[in-house]
């Protein structure tokens, strides 16, 4: 009964997210949007995906032996009307710095009409990308089961709330740090109510995660307002308010939300990384007490805090690292490279994030110590363990 019941209260919180996603993409959409509407691009409507069946010819500088001119045949796969009719296209390779890797037989490739010709624009990857997608699925499935595919439930979810309601809130003009508390929110709800279901462990993990992230926003305010940060790091930043058609535009609360999303994710592995053993332990011996579980809990915390916070670590240093070679090869002072505010960006990530773990250990432990050892442990502890191995 209680497996069908969770069952239940998992569709239920399923169906719940996407009427969210669908009425919130709704309503964010239907507000005033004055920003820059680009005219539609008419060319593009000749573009066409073929595979190249051989090439050619390959006209080459005698002088500079980068640049040629590859003549090739290719054959439509998408676009371009008769799938079955092949065609002759064109590759240019006109810089001799040129990084253009020159076609081969059987690469897929995007055409582009001009005139009586076509043109190699840029390879079609995104089939690779399918594939490998189609290989992160199967490996969830095949190591979750059930649960792999609430995990992918929540995944989806995740990435709809975000690219359907929260940037689209954006544009619309919303207000950016409410926006990105309703999406956190959400996050944090549909992916332990659907992963792990609606119980006693996944709400322990749902308030340290939302403790976690409430602390990494107030840190990120208050050292926003003690560095004095303008929000514009580059030049995207400073095109957002015309793109968008937004006068005085709040970037700062942009980047807030860049860290306030990017800690989330791994705040919610340290919370269940916590609590989930916790719970283990409790099922396992009933008479554990609550001194007993927090010191369990803080020596869990203490082994996956090390291999976490380096995790977050070293993803903000590797996204950041082409810009850290630039300014690294244009011979910057040191003290000037670690002051310009686009690195000490890096740095906030990575530091809020890593303080925002840190402060999670010590609040997903005591709050599991004092639920399994409160008045109403027995409610919170007790799992069927059929539903535990969902």
């Amino acid at each position: 009964m209680k497996t069908a019941a969770q069952a239940a209260a998992r569709l239920f919180i399923l169906i719940l997210s996407v009427l969210f996603v669908y009425y919130g993409n709704l309503y964010v959409s239907g507000q005033q949007h004055s920003g820059i509407v680009f005219d539609k691009e008419t060319e593009l409507d000749t573009m066409v995906y073929a595979k190249v069946l051989s090439i050619d010819h390959i006209v080459q500088d005698v002088l500079q032996p980068n640049v040629q001119e590859i003549t090739f045949t290719a054959r439509p796969f998408w676009g371009g009307g008769d799938n079955q009719a092949s065609m002759t296209a064109v590759q240019k390779i006109t810089d001799p710095d040129s990084n253009v890797v020159p076609i081969s037989v059987g690469d897929k490739v995007s055409l582009l009409a001009y005139g009586d010709q076509y043109l190699f624009q840029y390879y079609f990857r995104i089939d690779k990308i399918a594939i490998l997608g189609a290989v992160f699925i199967l490996f969830i499935l095949l190591l979750g089961g059930l649960k792999g595919i609430s995990t992918l439930l929540s995944l989806g979810l995740t990435c709809l709330s975000v690219f359907y309601v929260f940037i689209p809130a954006i544009k619309a003009g919303c207000n950016i740090y409410l926006s990105c508390t309703v999406i956190c929110a959400f996050i944090v709800v549909v992916t332990d109510s659907i992963v792990f279901g609606i119980n006693g462990k996944s709400l322990a993990a749902a308030l340290s995660c939302i403790t976690g992230v409430l602390f990494s926003g107030l840190v990120t305010v208050v050292m926003d307002k003690s560095m004095k940060l303008t929000g514009y790091l580059n030049e995207g930043t400073y095109m957002l308010s015309s793109l968008l058609g937004i006068e005085n535009l709040n970037v700062k609360a942009i980047l807030f939300s860049m860290i306030t999303i990017g800690a989330l994710g791994a705040i919610m592995d340290m919370s269940m990384s916590v609590v989930s053993p916790l719970w283990e332990l409790k099922e396992n011996n009933r008479a554990i007490s609550a001194g007993a579980l927090v010191q369990s809990g803080l020596r869990i915390g203490r082994d996956v805090m090390g291999t976490m916070t380096n995790t977050l670590i070293l993803a903000y240093i590797g996204s950041s690292l082409t810009v850290v070679l630039m300014y690294a090869s244009s011979n910057y002072p040191l003290i000037s490279l670690l002051n310009k505010e686009e690195i000490i960006f890096e740095f906030l990530q990575s530091l809020v994030g890593s303080l925002s773990i840190l402060l999670t250990i010590p609040f997903a432990t005591i709050l599991s110590a004092g639920m399994l050892s409160g008045k109403h442990s027995k409610n919170y502890a007790r799992m069927p363990s059929q539903h535990r191995r969902m």
